[in-house]
């Protein structure tokens, strides 16, 4: 994940997070995540300040030398005061905050920008200097093409996750710009400070790794792959084959479910083999484009419009659901 220094020419509200629990519950907040989004959100506000006033040698002050080197003073000041000169930088208008590992924190920010709106995307160390920027206008996006054709499914994991991405604009779920992936999601698993323990340098390290998936629904096998090798996180991904290893099933017709980037050798199906809903179809990996173990969900019609997920029986954040839309930075659990 690394972000550039760029303007382009000219895309509601601060979710409050969820107390620490004493005795968190499967599904619930986990204890220490509500103190790690705060600080995220403090540190992101500070740079955004910065930002908005017009601050480059204080903001290049905190720079990581290796992006200090990359973006010199005065190409941050030149950069500032494009931004100023384009409109004023208002009201933030959403924020997400991910505490991803303590080594690795990320903000982003969407404040009004005259008549547009300027995302601020800013990724920290644990020591608080700032080892990726980047300033762009953010488009509108367009009219969602599967609006009022909700798919409801069985959460495909077992055990508590979190939404790394997820949701209805792009701040909150980076896939909603391609029509297919409007309403996927991306699950990770946080625990004791982030997704991975330590520094995150082999798969083995991410909570999610291996952890099993099921059938979201019942249907035949459209399509199974595997043989992918898993990336090195952090280091390396395969754009060349972004879907890596997966499974696509088909539920019933116009409706097509991914479940993508699983461990290689780890399919347990084929194209054509009928399955139900919870059987096992492989393990979560980390192939084809992606930076850590986690497990890519969506549903699409097949020509090519992504449609709305929403999954029947789970606890959201401590709440039980019988139908749940899921949003960025929520904790969900199957419930069975």
């Amino acid at each position: 994940m690394r972000f550039r220094l760029a303007l382009a020419a000219l895309a509601v509200s601060l979710a409050v997070p969820a107390p620490d629990a004493a005795r968190a519950r499967p599904g619930d907040v986990p204890a220490g995540y509500a103190a790690a989004q705060r600080s995220v959100a403090e540190e992101g506000r500070a740079l955004v300040r910065l930002i908005r006033a017009g601050d480059a040698e204080t903001l290049h002050a905190r720079f990581a030398p290796e992006l200090a080197a990359e973006i010199s003073l005065e190409e941050l000041g030149e950069l500032l005061d494009q931004v100023a000169a384009a409109g004023p930088v208002g009201a933030r208008l959403d924020e997400r905050a991910a505490p991803l590992r303590p080594g690795l924190r990320a903000y982003t920010a969407d404040h009004r920008w005259g008549e547009r709106t300027l995302a601020i995307d800013a990724v920290t160390d644990g020591r608080g200097a700032v080892t990726s920027l980047r300033l762009a206008p953010r488009a509108e996006l367009p009219p969602d093409p599967g609006a009022g054709r909700d798919v409801t499914l069985r959460f495909p994991l077992p055990g508590t996750w979190w939404v790394m991405w997820g949701g209805a604009t792009e701040l909150r779920n980076y896939h909603a710009v391609e029509p297919t992936q409007r309403h996927a999601l991306d699950l990770v698993q946080w625990r004791h400070g982030g997704t991975a323990r330590g520094a995150g340098t082999r798969n083995a390290d991410f909570h999610a790794w291996n952890a099993k998936v099921v059938a979201p629904a019942g249907g035949v096998v459209a399509a199974a792959v595997d043989g992918l090798r898993d990336n090195t996180p952090m280091v390396e991904t395969d754009r060349e084959r972004p879907a890596g290893n997966h499974v696509v099933v088909k539920a019933r017709e116009g409706v097509f479910v991914v479940l993508a980037h699983l461990r290689k050798g780890s399919v347990r199906v084929r194209a054509g083999d009928r399955v139900r809903a919870g059987q096992v179809l492989g393990r979560v990996g980390n192939s084809g484009n992606s930076s850590e173990p986690h497990l890519h969900v969506h549903a699409d019609d097949g020509a090519g419009a992504g449609l709305p997920l929403r999954f029947g029986r789970v606890r959201v954040d401590g709440e039980p659901r019988e139908h749940a839309a899921l949003s960025q930075g929520s904790f969900v659990t199957g419930l069975r």
